[in-house]
């Protein structure tokens, strides 16, 4: 029983340092920030860090849908694109 909470909890705690220091040189790359601003990124990464198994999910539920959505419009774009050389053959 013992080993069965040892190793999430392992599994948790070993990831929160890496996608601490990822996150942080995310939000370091970007130099339009204002001292507040990173400040207030230094909080969200902190937030996001103790509670990343409930955020990436979520982040990843959102990055899904920006490609579904992507890939629908390029589906039509070719649609279209079919459409307008298949009534106007050279």
């Amino acid at each position: 029983m013992q080993l069965l909470l040892l190793l999430p909890i392992s599994f948790y705690c070993l990831l929160m340092p890496i996608l601490f220091v990822n996150w942080l040189s995310l939000f370091q790359e970007d130099t339009e920030l204002t001292k507040r601003e990173k400040q207030l990124s230094m909080g969200v990464i902190a937030i996001a860090t103790l509670l990343w198994p409930i955020v990436i999910p979520f982040a990843y539920l959102e990055l899904l849908g920006k490609f579904q959505k992507s890939a629908r419009t390029t589906l039509l774009y070719k649609k279209m694109l079919e459409a307008t050389t298949n009534s106007h053959p050279c």
